[in-house]
């Protein structure tokens, strides 16, 4: 964008320029493409978020139907009813509370990658208006000085376009 504007011509004893429509044109279709690929890779970072969970809650089922095999096991030896019974309730309270940290922990990270993500687009889109208010501001300049330069000769211009 400074290219842009160092590049224009300058508008004389005003420190304002003339942008050409076509570049200006195609500078906003620039950021406009640019502005899908940082969301394409926020939705990147969110699906792997989503990953991150669905691993988690792998784990934890993994680590409850081993919980659920060993208490089975532990049931059908007859002497050993007794011990296997509170061995598998240990085994499966210590797998229910790991998958709760877990669980918390991946819902941590995605609500912090989020809060990030949300800050990165705002940011970026506060960036573009700026960019974009800057352009327009320096537009409105051009053309208001260009008036008034042609309402002092003749009396009489072009009408002012929006």
């Amino acid at each position: 964008m400074d290219t842009v504007v160092s590049e224009s011509m300058p508008i004389p004893l005003t420190s304002s320029v003339i942008i050409e429509r076509d570049r200006l044109l195609e500078l906003i279709d620039e950021m406009r493409a640019a502005v899908p690929q940082d969301i394409q890779h926020a939705a990147e970072v969110l699906r792997s978020q989503e990953d991150l969970l669905a691993e988690a809650r792998q784990g934890a089922e993994r680590i409850r139907s081993e919980a659920e095999a060993l208490y089975r096991q532990r049931l059908d030896q007859h002497e050993l009813v007794q011990a296997a019974r509170q061995q598998a309730e240990v085994i499966i309270g210590q797998s229910n509370q790991r998958a709760r940290e877990a669980m918390d922990q991946a819902e941590r990270e995605i609500a912090g990658r989020r809060r990030e993500l949300d800050e990165y687009g705002l940011g970026l889109l506060r960036r573009i208006e700026a960019n974009l208010t800057g352009q327009i501001t320096a537009v409105r300049t051009g053309i208001e000085s260009i008036m008034q330069d042609s309402g002092r000769g003749s009396g009489s211009g072009p009408a002012p376009r929006n």
